[in-house]
């Protein structure tokens, strides 16, 4: 069953996300740094105002998907993961969140 870790970007007043720099130099380091730690996907999700007009929580969501919760567990403490968590500051001001968890479903 595949892991996704799932990397939110939060939306505060002050925050500020290159995404041209995050989509063209951030990801594509973080596909060839951990496609051997077991990384089959990424996909990215900008948010935008809900419904009823209301300001999103987040800015940006990129979803991970890796082979395993072994295969992320590892990429995420290698020896590769300091310069991808070390880009960070390249794109944007703001502490990025992280959740992880197993998919169970889908369509």
């Amino acid at each position: 069953m595949t892991y996704n870790v799932i990397v939110l970007y939060p939306n505060n007043d002050d925050s500020k996300f290159d995404l041209k720099y995050y989509l063209d130099t951030h990801m594509p380091l973080v596909q060839s740094s951990w496609k051997t730690d077991g990384l089959e996907s990424w996909k990215v999700n900008e948010f935008k105002p809900g419904p009823d007009g209301s300001k999103p929580q987040y800015s940006i969501g990129a979803t991970l998907t890796f082979t395993s919760q072994d295969h992320a567990g590892k990429a995420m403490t290698g020896e590769k993961a300091p310069k991808i968590f070390g880009d960070i500051p390249n794109f944007t001001n703001s502490q990025p969140i992280l959740i992880a968890g197993e998919q169970v479903g889908s369509s």
